[in-house]
C-alpha cells in the first residue's frame, strides 16, 4: 500500500467511519437492522401484494369474459364447422363392433370354440353396445315410408325407434351370444354420425357389381370381402342382416339424446377354423367414397376362429 493510501485509511478511521461489509444470504432472508425480509420492508411487501391481487383479478375477469363470449357463440347440438371443406367432411366413416376397449389398438376378433371364456369379452361388448336400444323413451315407430327427415325442421318430432328383432331372428342376438358360441360370429357395422347426412340413391345403371341384387334405394348396402386373394378364398359365406344393409329411413342424424343410430350385422357363417382372415367391409351409397389410403367409406378387421383344445393354465 502506498503512503497516500495509508493516509486515506487513517483519515477514515479517525473520523469514525467503517467500510460497508457485503450482505450475507442470512441477512438477505432477514435483516434485523434494516427491518427487511428478502430485501423488502413490510410496507413494500404490502404494496406489491396488493398490486398482484388487483392484476390477477383483472386478468381472471378478462379470461372469464372471453370464455363466456366464446361459449355463447357455440351451439351444443351442431358443430360450428362441418360439411364439405371441413375436417369432419361429408363422407361418413365405417365402424364395427365388437371392438374391445381393453385393447383399443387391436382390430383382431379371436376366440376358441372350445374355450367359452375366450369369446365372453366380445359378447359383453356387444351387450353393452346394444343396451342403448332398449331405451325406447322419446322415440316413435316408423313405417316403411317414414323417416327422420322432420327432425331437422321440427324440434318436437321424435326420432325413429330402431328394432333389434331382425338380428334375433337371424341368430345374431344376445340369446345366441351373437353367433360366437356356434362359430358363426356376427359383427355390427355402422356409419359415423354426420349432422344432416343422408344416403343418395344410385340410379338403375350405376349400382356397383358387388351389391347388385341386394341394393335397395334409400339404404346403405354393406359388402364384406377378404382383403387379399387368400382372404377372399377363405372368408366363406357371408350373410347380411338386413340384406339391403343399413336402413336409410333413420337418417338424417340430428343430435338428440334419444336418437337411435341404425346398424347392420354381418354374419360369417362358414369362416374356416384356425386361419386368420382379414376382412374389408365397405358401405355403398352414391355419396360414399372409398379410399384405401385413408380408409374412407370402409373398415378393416381380422377374424380368427380357433377350434382346438385349450392349453391348461399353470398355477
Amino acid at each position: 500500500m502506498t503512503n497516500h493510501g495509508r493516509a486515506d485509511e487513517n483519515k477514515t478511521l479517525m473520523n469514525g467511519e467503517t467500510r460497508a461489509e457485503p450482505e450475507t444470504f442470512r441477512q438477505f432472508l432477514y435483516n434485523k437492522k434494516d427491518g427487511t425480509v428478502l430485501g423488502r420492508t413490510g410496507k413494500s411487501w404490502c404494496q406489491i401484494t396488493v398490486f398482484y391481487i388487483i392484476f390477477y383479478a383483472f386478468l381472471s375477469a378478462f379470461f372469464v369474459g372471453c370464455l363466456a363470449i366464446f361459449l355463447k357463440s357455440l351451439d351444443p347440438k351442431v358443430p360450428r364447422f362441418y360439411g364439405k371443406g371441413t375436417i369432419i367432411g361429408v363422407n361418413p366413416g365405417v365402424g364395427y363392433q365388437p371392438w374391445l376397449k381393453e385393447n383399443p389398438d387391436s382390430t383382431l376378433i379371436k376366440f376358441n370354440l372350445q374355450e367359452p371364456e375366450s369369446w365372453a369379452p366380445y359378447v359383453t361388448q356387444l351387450d353393452d353396445y346394444l343396451a342403448k336400444y332398449k331405451n325406447t323413451n322419446d322415440t316413435r315407430d316408423c313405417g316403411a315410408n317414414d323417416n327422420n327427415g322432420a327432425l331437422e325442421t321440427d324440434p318436437d318430432t321424435l326420432p325413429c325407434r330402431f328394432d333389434l328383432g331382425i338380428f334375433e331372428k337371424a341368430n345374431c342376438g344376445a340369446k345366441d351370444q351373437y353367433g360366437f358360441k356356434s362359430g358363426k360370429p356376427c359383427v355390427a357395422v355402422s356409419l359415423n354420425r354426420l349432422i344432416g347426412w343422408r344416403p343418395v340413391n344410385y340410379d338403375g345403371v350405376s349400382v356397383p357389381e358387388e351389391i347388385k341384387g341386394r341394393y335397395k334405394p334409400g339404404s346403405i348396402t354393406i359388402n364384406c370381402e377378404g382383403a387379399t386373394t387368400f382372404d377372399k378364398e377363405h372368408i366363406g359365406k357371408v350373410k347380411y342382416i338386413p340384406e339391403a344393409g343399413i336402413d336409410g329411413r333413420y337418417y338424417p342424424y340430428v343430435f338428440m339424446p334419444s336418437y337411435q343410430q341404425p346398424i347392420a350385422m354381418v354374419k360369417f357363417e362358414t369362416i374356416p377354423r384356425n386361419k386368420l382372415v382379414i376382412v374389408e367391409c365397405r358401405a355403398y351409397a352414391l355419396n360414399i367414397e372409398h379410399d384405401i389410403s385413408t380408409r374412407l367409406g370402409m373398415v378393416y378387421f381380422e377374424v380368427f376362429v380357433e377350434d382346438k383344445k385349450p392349453v391348461p393354465k399353470s398355477d
